[in-house]
């Protein structure tokens, strides 16, 4: 396929290499131009049968595709791929904003995990607009979960799905903290919950991070993570749901950052606890 790809940061840039290792010609464009091989204007991507965006909020989506009227020159016969994590009213925005198809399909994994083509991808959009973009899936991702045709509800699972993260590594932080303030080693104790029921890959790469105080480099930096806590939080509010315990992590991040622990990866929210028990 003729692809136009936006955006450029730690996830565009893999999953942009993996789509032209599975021969598919890309137009790119970056707002930071890091090379020639990148368009100098966003318009050049355009000329595309699919066009994906990977920004890294609301924002950058606003500014980038909404504001700039990029949205509106889209081809009628191309789709709109959007891959980020963006808010319910974004996504409802994206999807009035064009003539042409738009597909949400927000994707859960770490760049890492995108170079190695194994992202696991939640679709929503028009049954054809899904069909066309089932090659790119296949090449991005090892599984792909359609939850239906209106665009939205994929980021609803992806920002509810976000806020469960969120919750496992405030309860591993304060666990950690509770076991060491009780003298038990932290190793001993990831090694019970990855021998026991608590043995999935959140808990194990998680807990993993915690034991060895892995904060840096940022695979998933704090204000990242504090951004789809608020994003939880709005999607509770407008939906009539209450999510007490988002109110909770969303101080405690709010206090790491100011802490200075911006720079590091969301898992440091663990550090903060910790440091919050005296360790």
């Amino acid at each position: 396929m003729q692809i136009g790809f936006i955006g450029l940061g730690q996830m565009g840039r893999p999953m942009v290499e993996r789509l032209k290792g599975a021969g598919h010609s890309l137009k790119v464009y970056n707002r930071t131009r890091s090379s020639s091989e990148v368009a100098a204007r966003p318009e050049e991507v355009l000329d595309a049968q699919v066009v994906i965006t990977m920004l890294a909020d609301d924002a950058a989506v606003r500014a980038v595709w909404l504001d700039s009227g990029l949205a509106a020159r889209l081809p009628k016969g191309a789709i709109h791929l959007n891959m980020a994590t963006v808010s319910m009213a974004i996504a409802r925005q994206l999807a009035a904003a064009q003539g042409a198809a738009y597909v949400s399909a927000p994707v859960f994994g770490r760049p890492p995990v995108a170079a190695q083509g194994q992202l696991d991808i939640i679709a929503a959009g028009p049954k054809a607009a899904l069909e066309k973009c089932d090659p790119l899936f296949k090449v991005l991702g090892k599984q792909v979960f359609v939850v239906g045709t209106q665009a939205e509800k994929a980021n609803a699972v992806k920002i509810a799905r976000n806020f469960l993260l969120a919750t496992v590594i405030e309860s591993l932080g304060e666990a950690f903290a509770l076991v060491r303030k009780c003298g038990v080693a932290p190793a001993d104790f990831l090694d019970i919950l990855g021998s026991t029921s608590l043995g999935s890959p959140a808990y194990k790469n998680y807990g993993k991070m915690i034991v060895e105080q892995a904060w840096t480099p940022a695979q998933f930096a704090m204000p990242l993570g504090l951004k789809d806590v608020q994003l939880a939080l709005a999607t509770a509010a407008e939906a009539g749901c209450p999510l007490p315990s988002g109110e909770l992590i969303q101080k405690h991040l709010k206090e790491a950052i100011a802490a200075g622990r911006a720079g590091q990866d969301w898992a440091a929210l663990a550090g903060k606890l910790a440091a919050d028990a005296g360790l």
